[in-house]
């Protein structure tokens, strides 16, 4: 019987862009892929919709239990609350840092950008120009490319909001595809 894929992270807290969240999870499902939602939050987490609280999503898994090695990449959609909320998380900072170090898909999306830095990932890589993480990314040494809303450093997969979610995430695909090692039967 051959392995299932591993399934993808998405690190959400609470406050997290709804919209991208659920085309997020629409466009994955519509591949075939597998993902489970992971957060500090508990069993529900919930949704940040047009300024203001939206709905609850069932988490699948406490950050605090979560180890890069059981995913295929990771998904870290926009929000400020939620990147706001992360950033204070000591296992955001192991996560990230895990799945950059295993050179596994990272996709980071608008505010979330913000969570690179305590996990120690930006220096010298490249990295879309969001306005909300501008200082801190600089700051911590990335090459900020601004005339692109789209930058792939790598597995690295860093956007800003402005970026289309199905281009997002076929970027993201298209590294999990060229990092895929065939399984032995």
């Amino acid at each position: 019987m051959a392995e299932e894929k591993l399934p993808i992270a998405i690190l959400a807290a609470a406050g997290f862009v709804e919209t991208t969240f659920t085309d997020t999870q629409k466009l994955l499902l519509a591949q075939g892929r597998k993902f489970k939602v992971i957060s500090p939050d508990g069993g529900l987490v919930q949704g940040w919709h047009d300024g203001a609280w939206g709905h609850h999503f069932m988490a699948d898994e406490d950050i605090a239990d979560s180890l890069a090695a059981d995913y295929a990449g990771l998904i870290l959609p926009d929000g400020k609350n939620s990147a706001d909320t992360l950033i204070e998380n000591v296992h955001t900072k192991r996560l990230i840092a895990a799945f950059i170090d295993a050179e596994a898909p990272v996709l980071v999306v608008g505010d979330a950008l913000r969570l690179l830095v305590p996990a120690g990932v930006v220096a010298a890589r490249r990295i879309a120009n969001a306005p909300e993480a501008e200082e801190e990314l600089a700051r911590a040494g990335a090459d900020l490319v601004a005339d692109e809303n789209l930058v792939v450093d790598g597995t690295l997969i860093t956007t800003t909001t402005e970026t289309s979610n199905p281009s997002r995430i076929e970027a993201f695909l298209a590294s999990m595809e060229s990092q895929a090692v065939p399984q032995a039967a």
